[in-house]
């Protein structure tokens, strides 16, 4: 009796032995897993178009001048379009080319073409053989045709030719201002007087600080440049003053008349709606565009 009551005993402790065994090895931490599926990647949109007066989409033929052309005549506007970038958010930069061909635009042609661009509201002459980046979504331009009087007019009389116009768009890395100082502008436009020449420059040497006065202080240096506002324009300054609780920004240049203390050219208003871009606004249309974002934000900031 005892030895049966042992054997059982013995049993079932083996029993709970590997039970506990058993329970053991399925022992295991919490553990949860998550999918996400199905994820659409999208490449960015490059939908820049160029189109006419009407909206449409420019192709061939879009303006015919006929016999409209004669010597001593009123410079003409041939034709406006628009570059839209519409949807697309990457930088981009523009191309706009102008192709005369035949007889009428051949060698010693007095014929001239003109590509102009709206900048700031202002008409302002493109070199049609360099890129540019745009400054807004719509960039506005027109092509001008003028024929002043030369000797051999009558050598183009009746004669013919074409004009070719192509708008290319790129995509291009962003722009990135270098580190400084020294700083370097992007554009600059100086419109001086309501009649006068708009001219333009970039990527020029600008400083800028507080003078002994508490007053801001800008240059602007022109370096080895031989453009048209290099030679007629030169380094220039732009200096602050308070007359009479007005707050004036003077602008004196190496050259011009201008120059002096008696002819300055000076305005109150300057226009910081454009980032990036001082603009210095004038009565009767004058004014001074100046693109650098340091420039832009030290202004600002002080």
């Amino acid at each position: 009796m005892n030895f049966i009551k042992k054997h059982k005993l013995a049993i079932s402790l083996v029993g709970v032995l590997m039970l506990a065994i058993a329970t053991i090895g399925t022992i295991a931490y919490f553990s949860k897993s998550f999918t996400s599926d199905k994820n659409v990647a999208v490449a960015a949109k490059f939908d820049v178009e160029a189109v006419n007066g009407n909206g449409e989409t420019i192709g061939n033929r879009q303006f015919d001048l006929g016999e409209d052309l004669i010597p001593g005549m009123e410079t003409i506007e041939a034709y406006s379009f628009q570059i839209n970038k519409n949807n697309t958010t990457l930088p981009v930069e523009y191309m706009v080319n102008l192709e005369p061909s035949g007889k009428l635009f051949g060698n010693n042609s007095p014929i001239e073409l003109t590509l102009q661009r709206s900048i700031n509201n202002q008409w302002v002459d493109v070199d049609y053989s360099t890129t540019f980046r745009p400054e807004s979504d719509t960039e506005s331009y027109r092509i001008l045709v003028d024929w002043p009087h030369s000797d051999n007019d009558i050598d183009f009389q009746g004669a013919k030719g074409n004009i070719k116009l192509e708008v290319v768009a790129s995509q291009v890395d962003p722009e990135e201002e270098p580190a400084g100082p020294p700083y370097y502008t992007g554009d600059i436009i100086f419109k001086a007087t309501p009649n006068g020449s708009t001219r333009t420059t970039t990527n020029k040497e600008v400083n800028f600080y507080i003078n002994d006065q508490g007053y801001k202080v800008i240059e602007v240096t022109m370096g080895d440049g031989t453009s048209d506002f290099e030679n007629k324009v030169g380094d220039f300054k732009v200096i602050e003053s308070v007359e009479n609780g007005t707050t004036w920004y003077r602008v004196y240049t190496d050259k011009e008349y201008y120059a002096s203390e008696t002819q300055i050219w000076r305005t109150s208003v300057v226009d910081t709606s454009t980032n990036g871009v001082l603009y210095f606004d004038k009565t009767l249309a004058p004014f001074l565009s100046i693109e650098s974002q340091v420039l832009y934000d030290w202004f600002l900031a002080n």
